[in-house]
């Protein structure tokens, strides 16, 4: 741990998650010149292919610290569709005009985005020091005030400061508020899917739907929604299938449960036929359906010498795709707080 020696002395941080939220805390805070071990349940072989919104306020955050997610083939969103449940275009809307931000709007590939995170974390190369990645390492306590974690097979790590970075799920929060507080159904669930675009268009049936670059497109129905938009340079169409939770009961609250595309053509059954000849498109090998979950606000963020950021902290429902970008901008603000210093700076001894 860090010595008052009056000198500028790194933390040892601690970060409970490896998702992007963890990430970029951790490659933000190595960058700040701090010595930082992440702890991450899965084994991170098994990212489940989607996309994922960047808007302005989290594509400027990557870009400060070196990520370019264009050059991950993100596409900048230039138009918006809306057709109603029958596939009759209802809007279209140039966003191109609406460009007044200094950083893009943009669809990437979610595990791009992972990967190049995980990879500028952990080189050997570049500023500070390297991230330390632990996986398969589930964080089941810490002590707030020791910054101490447990982990599932016992053994205990100790810095300066431990991040609740482990998800919607979290056992962080739990620390900071008590298990009283947790996430409940929101009466939503998703399917997750992505298709090619060339598929798309190859049916001249359908192919109209995929005829923009960077387009977000949305069908409208009474109770269902579907959303498109494209990643990957344009060559790939991600879905989300938004309906009520006891169309398609899930049997877990992760965001990767299995599904059928049975269960996904019967829960949108009422759509047009040129909607369903392209939701019949996808590989079921690849289909998802994830229970939209709330959650109560917290009192507070954070514990001693423990701090929570993402859905650890404010599970997002995800209509506006803000959920990675605003917990972006949580690990963006804990990097600021904590620059390099003497330990006497350092704000719980203030």
């Amino acid at each position: 741990m860090a010595q008052d020696s009056g000198k500028d002395v790194p933390l040892k941080v601690l970060v409970a998650g490896g998702g992007i939220g963890g990430l970029v805390a951790a490659l933000g805070l190595r960058q700040q010149g701090h010595d930082v071990i992440v702890f991450e349940r899965t084994d991170l072989a098994k990212e489940f292919g989607a996309a994922i919104h960047i808007g302005p306020n989290g594509h400027g955050i990557l870009k400060n610290l070196g990520i370019f997610p264009e050059e991950l083939g993100a596409n900048q969103f230039e138009k918006f569709a809306d057709y109603n449940a029958q596939g009759e275009l209802k809007n279209l809307m140039d966003l191109l005009s609406l460009d007044v931000w200094p950083h893009k709007w943009v669809g990437c590939h979610r595990v791009a985005l992972h990967e190049k995170l995980k990879e500028k974390a952990i080189a050997l190369e570049g500023p500070g020091i390297s991230v330390t990645l632990k996986t398969s390492s589930i964080v089941v306590d810490v002590d707030p005030e020791s910054a101490t974690v447990v982990l599932e097979d016992g053994s205990k790590y100790t810095g300066d400061i431990v991040l609740g970075a482990d998800g919607v799920s979290s056992n962080t929060r739990k620390i900071v508020v008590g298990p009283e507080i947790k996430p409940r159904g929101s009466g939503k669930s998703l399917f997750r899917f992505m298709i090619p675009r060339e598929a798309i268009q190859k049916n001249p049936r359908i192919a109209h739907f995929a005829q923009y670059n960077g387009c977000m497109t949305s069908w409208h129905g009474e109770v269902c929604r579907l959303v498109m938009y494209p990643c990957v340079n344009n060559t790939l169409m991600n879905f989300g299938a938004i309906h009520p939770s006891y169309m398609s009961p899930a049997k877990g609250e992760g965001w990767d449960q299995e599904a059928s595309k049975e269960k996904l053509l019967e829960v949108f059954g009422a759509f047009g036929p040129q909607v369903k000849e392209m939701l019949d498109l996808v590989d079921s090998s690849t289909l998802k359906v994830w229970s939209l979950l709330d959650m109560d606000r917290i009192p507070r963020w954070y514990k001693g010498r423990l701090a929570l950021l993402g859905d650890a902290a404010h599970p997002f429902m995800p209509y506006q795709g803000q959920g990675a970008c605003v917990a972006m901008e949580d690990a963006a603000s804990i990097v600021a707080l904590l620059p390099v210093g003497p330990p006497k700076m350092i704000f719980w001894n203030a």
